[in-house]
């Protein structure tokens, strides 16, 4: 058996003795004559049979509102808001990085937008845009932006001044500078923050969709509905379909990263 076969069977393993103990606690009651006490009270977490039966309900077409529709809707924002952030907070971090006056201009605005709880510039936002599509994106937009331009800035300001006057040396001009040894440079910087980017940009969307109710949609709107019936089953789906979804664009990223990276001494071995 490989490593790669190992890690995953521990994996599997350690989930399958959590939900295992999960039912198991939650079906067993604490007290044996006292009625509705169990270890664990399944009515704020549910049991992990009940979530089954609610997610095969959801994700069929029985629901008016479909678990696919709920997640569909959730997934294009974040991934609207996360590409609209990191492109913008790329460019920006390139550019200011590699200008000291502009960065020294712009230095306090940054700051002070940076500055603000992401939460407090939900009414606005909600007031400005609705409670749509573009609400959620721009939300997304104001939280993922900030992330990829500080890790990128940084990254364009740490680049190698020997690796420039050598490119110079050979005849480089500045345009082919930029593509061959500063990009490639701050690049590496800017993948280090896409992963909790993506993480980020899909709390920004759910908390969004917490204000915008059915016409908002999205997961964030079925833990919203789940809360207000008391309903744990329900909430417990979204949680979990907002794991696996978090879970499935890390992965995407984390290949993504090694396929424009590959020349970087830990992922040669692996192209």
């Amino acid at each position: 058996m490989t490593e790669r076969a190992r890690v995953l069977a521990w994996r599997l393993a350690i989930l399958l003795v959590l939900v295992a103990a999960w039912e198991w606690l939650t079906g067993i009651k604490a007290i044996a004559r006292t009625p509705g006490l169990y270890w664990i009270d399944p009515f704020f977490i549910s049991r992990p049979s009940a979530i089954a039966r609610r997610f095969a309900y959801l994700a069929s077409g029985n629901a008016r509102l479909t678990l696919w529709q709920m997640a569909l809707s959730t997934i294009q924002s974040t991934l609207w808001g996360f590409l609209v952030g990191v492109s913008t907070g790329f460019a920006a971090g390139l550019v200011l990085g590699r200008h000291d006056r502009l960065a020294r201009i712009f230095d306090p605005y940054i700051v002070a937008f940076n500055s603000l709880p992401r939460i407090a510039l939900v009414p606005l936002i909600t007031m400005i845009f609705g409670f749509g599509l573009l609400a959620k994106i721009v939300l997304a937009w104001t939280i993922v932006f900030f992330i990829v331009f500080f890790n990128t800035f940084q990254g364009a300001r740490s680049v190698d001044a020997d690796l420039i006057h050598s490119a110079r040396f050979l005849g480089g001009s500045d345009r082919q500078i930029m593509r061959t040894v500063i990009v490639p440079s701050a690049l590496a910087w800017t993948f280090a923050a896409l992963t909790p980017s993506i993480s980020f940009a899909l709390i920004g969307v759910v908390v969004g969709e917490f204000l915008g109710g059915e016409s908002g949609g999205g997961l964030g709107y079925l833990i919203i509905q789940s809360l207000g019936t008391l309903n744990a089953a329900d909430m417990m789906v979204a949680l979990i379909s907002l794991g696996v979804i978090g879970i499935v664009m890390a992965l995407g990223i984390k290949q993504l990263e090694r396929r424009l990276l590959r020349w970087r001494p830990e992922y040669r071995g692996r192209a």
